[in-house]
């Protein structure tokens, strides 16, 4: 009877004010419970991702390449090998010996005659140490690492690949040369340059001790030699530009008198330096940059502004309103790369804000750039192509930089050298692929140093007497 008595009184007590209290805790705890339950049921269904432009591809290009933070560093020394060129492998060109030597360079130390390193401002600022930073960082992008180390790895595949007397090559070792020292003098390699200074110095020796008495670095008049001349000159106008070397100088000259002779009544310039009516804007290009690079650099030979102008005049018979694009030899033909070889000649000259010029870059947004599809004179067209749209800026060149430098990066060699995509692609006939690696190296390498081998700004060609020579693009300071 006990034990039913403290039965009822626990059951009187739950019921009562303690068992009020605890049913209050449960349904408090419930409806806590329903609260939680539900917002998580209304999580939000649509995220929003803000992602800088490119940004995907890039992280997919960057699981491709090996991760790295900075730039790799240079090995203290690099097995050279020279290679042995058989002499039956030599074109007609390269097989006429040297006439004699206008300069004794064998003899000269080049590197002598620069007792200190030189400030390049201006035009060339970017191509110091510092500069280059600076350039890569702010047009290049995220890319700007990857470009770099692609470039620097170029330049080593180059130095070994040198042959004994200087040059590179063949086919042509007259503009293959050319090309790769156009590529050291890109990064801002000299003859005073710790790593590449012989290499460059051995290159200069070779191109002076190609030329004949009368300026000519090419020994016959055949279609390649307003190539390879124009290279050429180049190649030592931006060599003088950037050390000042005194004997350099009327090398230089007798080079631009070549050019100048052989232009055009109309401004442009054909095979064999042809004056006939035949005019060619692939041709033309390479003299333009000769005579741009001459004449920043201090070049007197009379006549050499009035010949710029004459080229634009040129150049400009030949752009096609209707298609918006320059032609080869006529308004009806042309590649992009031809098109943008128009582009970059009349940016060279001061004329790139002309409604042509404007007109041509919306023409080439839809260039190709597809190293398994490359279609014809890939790498040459890419050259100009990426150039012109550097010197055009904005929107233009930001989208065409990521096609660019996603593509050559990729698709270099591992020992730095680049083979002709049209080789890569299995096509083994004609075009790019006859020109072997250093056409290639040298090309690709070039197109990847365009964020600072010429700040983007061109100023009109100054107007005043004939032999006045206004080099106000580029100052050279001697400390």
């Amino acid at each position: 009877m006990e034990l039913d008595y403290r039965i009822r009184q626990v059951l009187e007590h739950a019921v009562g004010p303690t068992g009020s209290v605890i049913l209050h805790i449960l349904i408090i705890y419930a409806l806590m419970r329903l609260l939680i339950f539900t917002t998580a049921e209304k999580a939000p269904e649509v995220e929003v991702v803000v992602m800088e432009p490119e940004a995907v591809e890039l992280e997919e290009f960057e699981q491709e390449l090996e991760q790295i933070e900075e730039l790799p560093e240079l090995p203290e020394e690099m097995p050279t090998t020279e290679a042995v060129v058989p002499e039956e492998t030599l074109d007609v060109e390269e097989a006429i010996a040297p006439m004699e030597e206008v300069t004794d360079f064998a003899a000269l130390d080049i590197r002598s005659e620069v007792q200190s390193p030189l400030i390049i401002k201006g035009l060339f600022a970017g191509r110091s140490k510092s500069g280059r930073a600076a350039m890569l960082g702010k047009y290049a992008g995220r890319w700007g690492k990857y470009t770099e180390r692609a470039v620097i790895k170029a330049l080593e595949w180059l130095k070994k690949h040198q042959n004994a007397d200087g040059s590179w090559g063949p086919p042509n070792k007259t503009a293959m040369t050319g090309l790769a020292l156009l590529t050291f003098l890109a990064h801002g390699e000299t003859t005073a340059s710790e790593r590449y200074g012989e290499t460059v110095e051995k290159a200069i020796k070779y191109l002076v001790a190609r030329q004949d008495a009368e300026g000519r670095f090419c020994k016959t008049a055949n279609q390649s030699g307003p190539y390879a001349h124009a290279i050429a000159t180049y190649a030592i106008s931006e060599a003088y530009g950037l050390t000042r070397i005194p004997a350099l100088k009327a090398v230089m000259e007798r080079a631009i008198q070549v050019i100048l002779d052989g232009q055009q009544d109309g401004g442009g310039w054909n095979y064999k330096y042809d004056r006939g009516p035949r005019r060619d804007t692939s041709v033309a290009g390479w003299q333009v940059q000769a005579l741009k690079a001459a004449y920043l650099a201090g070049a007197d030979n009379p006549g050499i502004k009035k010949a710029m102008e004459k080229s634009v005049a040129d150049l400009k018979s030949v752009f096609n309103p209707e298609t918006g694009r320059f032609g080869y030899t006529d308004k009806g033909s042309g590649t992009d790369g031809v098109c943008a070889i128009g582009i970059l000649c009349l940016q060279f000259l001061g004329h790139g804000k002309d409604p042509e010029v404007r007109a041509a870059i919306q023409a080439l947004k839809g260039a190709k750039c597809d190293w398994k599809d490359p279609g014809s004179w890939a790498v040459y067209g890419w050259y100009y192509i990426s150039q012109a749209n550097f010197h055009y800026g904005g929107s233009t060149w930001n989208a065409w930089n990521t096609r660019i430098a996603r593509t050559l990066t990729r698709s270099q060699n591992p020992d730095g050298s680049w083979t002709a995509p049209g080789e890569a692609a299995g096509v083994k006939h004609g075009k790019e692929t006859y020109l072997g690696k250093v056409y290639s190296t040298t090309l690709a390498a070039l197109t990847l140093q365009v964020y600072y081998r010429f700040l983007p700004t061109y100023q009109p060609i100054a107007v005043q007497p004939e032999d006045e020579t206004d080099t106000d693009d580029i100052e050279v300071e001697v400390i």
